[in-house]
């Protein structure tokens, strides 16, 4: 009888042994945070071309490129401006359904009015002397059949990449528009600054 009580007894300290060195455990999460992120690169900083005098026209088109990488779906916006008696102005107008970028007179600055001028549909050379536009024939982006939109109210190009590279190719075409060209426009290098940008301000 001792014997079993000795051995009841032993069962039931082994057994609430084995309850307090049962099996314990935590868990710890290791988290890591990655912005959002996105690369824009212009392809090279300057091009240059010859206008041809008699013309207007360029010797070739532009072919504005920028070079784009993000982690995520982003909203990017295109624009240009021309240096003016008055400062930096939009480059870029719509008239006639057409969307064109002005280049404007280094040297010999063109006033701001001849800018606006050179916007208006109505538009005449010898109100927008150092001012000559040329028409944009698109932005094609390399990863998307989805072609950039031209905002009229805000004067530049929108559109959205997906994560991963694209290319932005904005073709400008060598043909000046005839109505902001003439002899009032004065020698010399006449320029535009593309800028791709993914914030409006």
């Amino acid at each position: 009888m001792k014997k079993t009580k000795i051995l009841t007894a032993l069962l039931m300290l082994s057994t609430t042994l084995t309850a307090a060195y049962a099996e314990t455990y935590d868990t710890q999460i290791l988290q890591a945070t990655l912005p959002s992120y996105v690369e824009i690169k212009a392809e090279s900083c300057l091009q240059s071309k010859t206008i041809d005098p008699s013309t207007g026209n360029l010797d070739s088109g532009f072919s504005s490129v920028f070079n784009i990488k993000s982690n995520d779906t982003l909203n990017l916006y295109l624009s240009a401006k021309a240096d003016t008696d008055a400062g930096y102005k939009d480059a870029f107008c719509k008239k006639n359904g057409i969307v064109y970028v002005i280049l404007t007179n280094k040297s010999t600055k063109a006033t701001s009015a001849a800018l606006e001028d050179a916007r208006l549909q109505t538009s005449t050379p010898e109100q927008n002397a150092n001012a000559i536009a040329y028409p944009v024939s698109g932005v094609v982006l390399s990863n998307s059949s989805v072609e950039p939109v031209y905002n009229d109210s805000k004067n530049l190009y929108e559109f959205t990449v997906t994560p991963g590279t694209t290319s932005a190719t904005t073709s400008i075409s060598a043909t000046a528009d005839n109505t902001t060209y003439s002899y009032d426009d004065k020698a010399g290098t006449y320029e535009a600054i593309v800028t791709l940008t993914d914030s409006t301000t």
